[in-house]
């Protein structure tokens, strides 16, 4: 996951944007609170309300919006909320354990509750990657059809309006186009290797209405498929001109600042092309904190290149669960795998078990794991209760400032999970190694442990 989400770039909506809106009341109390605020976004991550937390961490926001999907917002922690006119909700979280501890309350509560329950399942039924995704295209239509059907049967256990259920019905169907679409994508960030779907895979997404405006604005599912085509697009083209040309063609004012606010992720995420991301930021808008941003993310991934196999690495010296500070000097002798990662960051989550299976496959060998957080010193509580909850393994680090630490800097991470490779004597094998769901990690480690 990115370091942030960047909203400069971006246009405020209109009033007539909500014409037809209703009150909504939005309060509650956040359990063991170290953020001041929580909000609720829409379209590109806009903050549309937010309310200050009282000392306890009591809250309210009252706002007038239209019946739709949202998303409820506490620091990183982020949840889909399906709000309609005259809901009243009370929720209560733990703000160290965000999203199992999530509950609402009131008018409005069961339609949440259910989302709430969706995402969990969802997680559950995707946690083991090499069974959802390392499957032949057959295979992988049925998982993620029994994906929607297992979100569909749990949908009738709950007791909603039939407005909401025809919002969700279409919200499955765009999720479960939006799988397709990424499959190649997904396959090489979780598993690591290339795939060649054949054309007729990707037919249902032919049939789909690229222009559907109301569906743009309330169906977050739509959204996302339609920036990961028209983004596909963008990358496919051969320089800035033929990306600008794509860009031109884009239905939507809100759907090309997505497209443009990705640009600014993958100068970080796909290095070969940083150069063409900023030129097209900088044709496109004249906005001055966006463009010196972007600069700045350019300028760090141009930099992290300058690390490479063979070169001394940098140097940490963190804080372990006991405070004890651990510097890299430490594991002089032995290889370092570094995992970098984050409580907020779920595909990072997602490589727990892998790890784990590593730390175990490879105990008593010459290697030792090292996990570095890069949450925000605040969060420093909700970390060690993580480690201790998920009883993770291995060297586990805090970060001091978090992404802006000099060994983050140093090594040009912007974006999460993140693997390094380092040797006994203390240089770099692999400054973007691979991830601990690759066989090609497994291979790596054999060759140099074996």
């Amino acid at each position: 996951m990115n370091k942030t989400i960047l909203l400069i770039f971006t246009f405020f909506i209109s009033v007539s944007t909500f014409a037809k809106s209703g009150k909504i009341v939005l309060y509650g109390q956040v359990e063991n609170h170290s953020i001041e605020s929580i909000s609720i976004s829409y379209l590109n991550n806009r903050e549309l309300v937010s309310a200050k937390l009282g000392v306890n961490g009591e809250f309210k926001i009252s706002a007038k919006i239209e019946s739709g999907y949202y998303f409820l917002k506490y620091g990183r922690n982020t949840a889909y909320i399906y709000l309609h006119p005259k809901d009243k909700i009370r929720l209560i979280f733990d703000a160290k354990n965000f999203e199992s501890s999530l509950i609402y309350k009131g008018k409005g509560a069961v339609r949440n509750n259910y989302l709430i329950n969706k995402s969990k399942i969802g997680a559950k039924l995707t946690e083991d990657l090499n069974a959802f995704y390392k499957v032949d295209e057959i295979k992988y239509l049925e998982n993620i059809q029994n994906v929607k059907d297992t979100h569909l049967n749990s949908l009738l256990e709950y007791d909603v309006k039939d407005y909401f259920k025809k919002a969700e019905f279409k919200s499955l169907e765009y999720e479960r186009l939006l799988s397709i679409q990424n499959y190649k994508s997904n396959y090489k960030f979780y598993l690591g290797d290339e795939i060649s779907p054949t054309k007729d895979f990707y037919n249902p997404i032919k049939e789909l209405n690229i222009n559907n405006k109301n569906d743009y604005k309330t169906q977050p599912y739509y959204r996302y498929l339609l920036s990961s085509i028209w983004g596909k697009r963008i990358d496919e083209a051969k320089n800035v001109d033929e990306m600008l040309k794509v860009l031109k063609k884009v239905p939507s004012e809100d759907l090309a600042i997505s497209l443009i606010n990705s640009c600014y992720s993958k100068i970080s995420s796909k290095k070969e092309r940083a150069k063409d991301y900023l030129d097209l930021i900088k044709r496109v808008t004249t906005h001055k904190p966006f463009i010196e941003a972007a600069e700045k993310q350019y300028k760090e991934a141009i930099a992290s290149k300058g690390l490479k196999k063979g070169n001394v690495s940098p140097e940490f010296e963190y804080e372990n669960i006991d405070g004890t500070k651990i510097s890299l000097k430490n594991f002089r002798g032995k290889y370092v795998y570094i995992d970098v990662w984050a409580t907020w960051c779920s595909p990072c989550i997602k490589q727990v078990p892998y790890l784990r299976k590593l730390e175990k496959k490879y105990h008593n060998k010459n290697i030792v794991f090292v996990s570095i957080s890069v949450d925000k010193v605040k969060m420093k509580s909700t970390w060690k209760q993580f480690v201790a909850k998920k009883e993770l393994g291995g060297v586990q680090l805090f970060a001091d400032k978090s992404f802006d630490s000099d060994f983050m800097n140093s090594y040009g991470v912007n974006s999460i999970p993140r693997f390094i490779l380092i040797d006994p004597v203390g240089n770099i094998i692999d400054a973007e190694a691979p991830r601990p769901s690759f066989d090609k990690t497994l291979e790596l480690l054999d060759r140099l442990l074996n």
